[in-house]
């Protein structure tokens, strides 16, 4: 593993020491996305506090990951049978153009 590095990113107005493996650049990046989404929900809902606006981001975020998760399974899956189906139909067409040419 890497070095860890620490970065100072500001969410939702307050400062946070942030420590990890990533490069600075990354975790301001991931920084800026949750506080995004913080102010989204707190523009939605102004009387909400601090820490309901940390809940419902996080709620929102797991979502957004289950979601993306579903998605990649079903592409992987759909990927893996046109694979199965290339093979099966590419397999036959290489053995008779070999075939073709030793004039069998």
């Amino acid at each position: 593993m890497g070095e860890i590095r620490k970065t100072m990113v500001r969410i939702g107005g307050r400062d946070y020491m942030m420590r990890g493996f990533e490069s600075e650049e990354y975790i301001h990046k991931v920084a800026i996305f949750v506080d995004k989404k913080m102010a989204e929900i707190s523009k939605c809902q102004p009387n909400l506090s601090t820490s309901m606006i940390m809940v419902l981001t996080a709620i929102n975020l797991a979502d957004e990951v289950i979601k993306l998760k579903a998605q990649t399974e079903t592409l992987e899956q759909q990927v893996s049978e046109m694979n199965s189906v290339i093979s099966k139909t590419a397999a036959p067409t290489l053995v008779d153009s070999r075939k073709m040419r030793n004039g069998k």
